[in-house]
């Protein structure tokens, strides 16, 4: 027995409902995360490729100037920028530049901070080494004094970390300037965590893909007979 047809009406009341065409701003943010996500698992495109769309979607979905992204070396026991968005050429360079080691990561020494979520913190200007400070458009901004405790000052940066399940750092994504000039809301925050936790799963996948890979290649084939060694 044949089913029914479905009702035109029906399936034209759906197909619009439902259009893919984002509505509002959360829809907007949860198109985007799919298809960050699709670019993530594509084993065609470069971890690189995939920081820079995290980066410019960073840009646009929630009001940042200046974005970036950085990695641990697998090599050496250094961490460094690989995406950046928003930046002068000449303050890119310098970010592309940069190695941070165990004691920049993990320590409240050079890099002071305060908590702001399970993977995230503020980092304040007072308290940005001032070597550092070339790494902004316009360093004489950090001798003004902040002017409110919801202000985001010049200098100031959130860093969102990427972990893997020993907690160790396996990237970050990093950003400043608000639009808005104001400490980004809770939502925000939240939504940034979510989304280096996002990457955090991409980039273990690859360097796990990766892994199998190297071994594969460099496992031994099934031993070949000799056609001229005589048998028996």
């Amino acid at each position: 027995m044949e089913g029914q047809s479905i009702r035109p009406d029906l399936k034209r009341y759906v197909e619009n409902f439902y259009s893919p065409l984002p509505k509002d701003d959360s829809e907007k943010m949860a198109v985007g995360l799919i298809d960050l996500a699709a670019v993530g698992a594509d084993g065609r495109r470069s971890i690189k490729t995939f920081f820079e769309q995290v980066v410019r979607y960073v840009f646009r979905q929630f009001g940042f100037s200046e974005v970036a992204i950085g990695l641990k070396d697998r090599k050496e026991d250094v961490w460094k920028y690989e995406a950046a968005f928003g930046f002068t050429k000449d303050v890119e360079a310098k970010l592309f530049r940069a190695r941070y080691d165990r004691a920049d990561m993990y320590g409240q020494e050079r890099f002071p901070n305060i908590k702001t979520g399970k993977l995230s913190e503020l980092n304040v200007a007072e308290g940005l080494p001032v070597e550092d400070t070339e790494m902004y458009d316009r360093p004489y901004r950090f001798r003004a004094k902040r002017t409110s405790v919801e202000e985001f000052h010049q200098g100031d940066f959130m860093d969102f970390w990427m972990f893997d399940e020993k907690r160790e750092i396996v990237g970050w994504i990093e950003v400043s300037s608000p639009k808005d000039k104001k400490q980004p809301s809770r939502a925000t925050v939240r939504w940034i965590e979510f989304l280096a936790s996002l990457c955090a799963q991409m980039v273990l996948l690859r360097w796990e893909e990766d892994q199998l890979r190297s071994k594969k290649a460099s496992s031994p084939g099934p031993p070949v007979e000799n056609a001229d060694m005589p048998s028996g």
